[in-house]
């Protein structure tokens, strides 16, 4: 029973501060036996979503009407047992890569609520500050969704990077999204 967990880079630089978080929060969840993948949405054309649901929630379907990539993360996401998503602080916001993505996931939510009871974290890099405020936000959103939240969730970090306790907190979150996986499987059989 190997969870299979998405990592999530909504940076637009593939080698930046965000991914070498996210790859600490995988370095965790690899060790507590999860099967992982990492995707970074600047690989893909994510066009705005139409404002389907504003009109009439029965005009907003999955598959999305928008065509463009994220037919290709769809099917990633509902496979997935567990989502991190890392957004860099612009303007003590998500990038537009992750808004983008993020207004997309409306007809997974509105279709059935197909995140529900997949285990969500945030992770946040902040040149000077809003990385907290971007982490938040990433869990109201996806809890919303019905997705379920571990401790060490919402981790954020400033210029000044890393340091020992936050890299273990970061492998904590890892184990932690693992372990909750495996445990929503197996309630799922009972």
């Amino acid at each position: 029973m190997k969870p299979f967990i998405l990592f999530i880079n909504g940076s637009p630089r593939k080698n930046g501060r965000t991914l070498k978080y996210l790859k600490k929060v995988m370095e965790g969840a690899k060790k507590e036996g999860g099967k992982v993948k990492l995707i970074h949405l600047i690989d893909f054309k994510i066009l705005p979503c139409l404002g389907c649901y504003s009109n009439s929630p029965k005009s907003c379907t999955f598959p999305c009407k928008q065509k463009d990539d994220m037919e290709k993360i769809y099917p990633l996401l509902l496979k997935a047992n567990g989502i991190v998503l890392g957004s860099p602080s612009y303007w003590f916001s998500v990038s537009g890569l992750v808004k983008n993505f993020i207004d997309r996931l409306t007809c997974l939510e509105n279709n059935g609520y197909l995140l529900e009871e997949k285990i969500f974290a945030a992770i946040s890099s902040a040149q000077e500050s809003g990385g907290d405020e971007v982490s938040h936000y990433l869990i109201s959103v996806f809890n919303e969704m019905g997705c379920i939240i571990p401790p060490f969730a919402t981790p954020f970090f400033n210029e000044k990077g890393i340091g020992t306790w936050q890299k273990k907190e970061l492998e904590i979150l890892g184990r932690n999204i693992v372990r909750m996986a495996k445990v929503v499987k197996m309630a799922k059989l009972l």
